[in-house]
């Protein structure tokens, strides 16, 4: 870091040192800036903008809006209706899972108990 030290207090201390500096960058910016819009030259130009770009609302008048938002509300209150026969149907495979469940314990536990027991008749 010294002589970055060294070169800054020299040319701290030199005036026309510091015009020659600011204005070899002020040269290399004003280059960079002109070539960047040059290579935008290159570039294909951009699409043009119809009407089919328009979202179909802002093309209607308020009435038709209004039924638009209409149409969402109704199609919200099924989705809604749809949702609540789905938690339906999963409360009752739930339900059916556990009644299953019960089910497949008891007949491991009458297995058991039979495996048991005729396991003690062969040994008597």
């Amino acid at each position: 870091m010294g002589w970055l030290e060294f070169l800054g207090n020299t040319i701290a201390r030199q005036e026309v040192m510091q015009i020659f500096v600011g204005g070899c960058t002020m040269i290399l910016i004003g280059w960079m800036v002109t070539r960047a819009k040059g290579d935008k030259d290159h570039l294909p130009a951009p699409a043009p903008a119809t009407l089919a770009d328009v979202p179909q609302p802002f093309l209607q008048g308020p009435r038709e809006v209004i039924d638009l938002m209409r149409e969402m509300r109704d199609l919200a209150r099924r989705q809604i209706e749809d949702t609540g026969r789905i938690a339906e149907c999963v409360r009752i495979i739930k339900d059916e899972s556990k009644e299953h469940t019960k089910l497949l314990a008891a007949i491991e536990r009458e297995q058991a108990i039979e495996n048991r027991t005729h396991g003690r008749d062969a040994h008597i």
